[in-house]
């Protein structure tokens, strides 16, 4: 069972980061300025039994999260398997089955323009879940974004 997210009154950020180090508040701040400044139309909502803030696209719903930790950020993208990673950000050892993730110690070690390029990608996936779970199931390779839109599957 999960656990309520933070009531909309609370600032998400706050409620998560209360216990963690200034340095470690401000890079989860400055990364989820970096989302929403790249994906304006996503949503976000902090999962304080996961320890995360999550967001969510109208097109493709849950497409990555937040998990900050001591004296990092994890960036975590659910279907990170099919994302085009040309600059190699991604982590691929230890890592689930589709999901891939960046772990991040510092403002100055934020990789702004390949990250910008994965939410970009993240965001233009395949919009029905149960396709980007076939695409994984299937060993598919990243897709890549088409540079003047979002990419549609057929349906």
């Amino acid at each position: 069972m999960s656990k309520p997210a933070v009531k909309p009154s609370q600032e998400p950020v706050v409620a998560l980061s209360r216990d963690l180090p200034p340095e470690t508040r401000e890079l989860l701040s400055e990364l989820r300025s970096v989302i929403l400044n790249t994906v304006p139309e996503a949503t976000e909502k902090a999962n304080l039994g996961w320890k995360s803030l999550n967001f969510s696209h109208p097109g493709v719903g849950y497409f990555c999260g937040l998990f900050p930790i001591e004296d990092r950020v994890i960036v975590a993208f659910e279907f990170g398997v099919l994302l085009p990673d040309p600059d190699g950000i991604l982590d691929r050892n230890n890592c689930a089955k589709q999901v891939r993730y960046l772990r991040i110690r510092s403002r100055r070690a934020i990789p702004r323009s390949g990250l910008k390029r994965l939410l970009r990608a993240a965001v233009a996936l395949p919009e029905k879940r149960s396709t980007r779970l076939a695409l994984v199931r299937a060993g598919a390779q990243p897709v890549d974004p088409q540079p003047n839109g979002r990419q549609r599957t057929p349906s």
